[in-house]
């Protein structure tokens, strides 16, 4: 039962977190910003993300089976990407939180500053698509959406041409913003 609470949990979280990027990354390409909707977004996107993470959690150290070999033949790599880039996820989050908090003020950064925030944001939003890439055919599985292996495959495929065009806006997004912030150099 946690596993199938955990997999609506993510899918809530995808949809916050695909309306927060998609927000975001219109705010820095048009300089348009509404910051209610914004914080709304974000703070949505954080409780989910708490929630996923607990029970995630909760199954990993809890749950008989939540980490033992299945009939996927490739769930061995599967596995250890999905930890690795939710553990980069948690490990920049607090960066990344911060980073908004430079965007929003306009702060004057040195260029080593916009050149560390730039690099830490791309990693952050590269480990976010991985992790939806990698993740999200397994919910369909664990809700029983998902039985085939040729269905498994072509939801795969759309997951991560999915992760694959929102990982280009976001980045796309940020480049553009932190090199027109008053000159990369600046």
């Amino acid at each position: 039962m946690l596993k199938k609470w955990n997999a609506v949990c993510s899918w809530l979280l995808t949809l916050l977190l695909m309306g927060h990027l998609l927000v975001m990354s219109y705010s820095m390409w048009t300089g348009w910003y509404a910051y209610g909707l914004c914080k709304m977004l974000a703070r949505g996107t954080a409780l989910a993300a708490g929630a996923h993470a607990a029970l995630t959690l909760a199954i990993f150290f809890f749950v008989n089976g939540g980490t033992g070999p299945g009939r996927y033949g490739r769930q061995n790599l599967r596995v250890i990407l999905q930890r690795a880039s939710a553990l980069v996820i948690l490990a920049l989050l607090h960066l990344h939180v911060k980073a908004f908090g430079f965007i929003v003020s306009g702060a004057s950064l040195s260029g080593a500053d916009k050149a560390f925030l730039l690099i830490t944001e791309l990693l952050f939003f590269g480990a976010v698509s991985l992790h939806l890439g990698v993740s999200f055919s397994r919910s369909l599985i664990t809700m029983g959406l998902l039985s085939s292996d040729a269905g498994e495959k072509r939801t795969d495929r759309a997951a991560w041409a999915v992760s694959a065009l929102l990982m280009a806006v976001s980045a796309a997004a940020l480049v553009k913003f932190v090199v027109s912030w008053t000159g990369f150099g600046g």
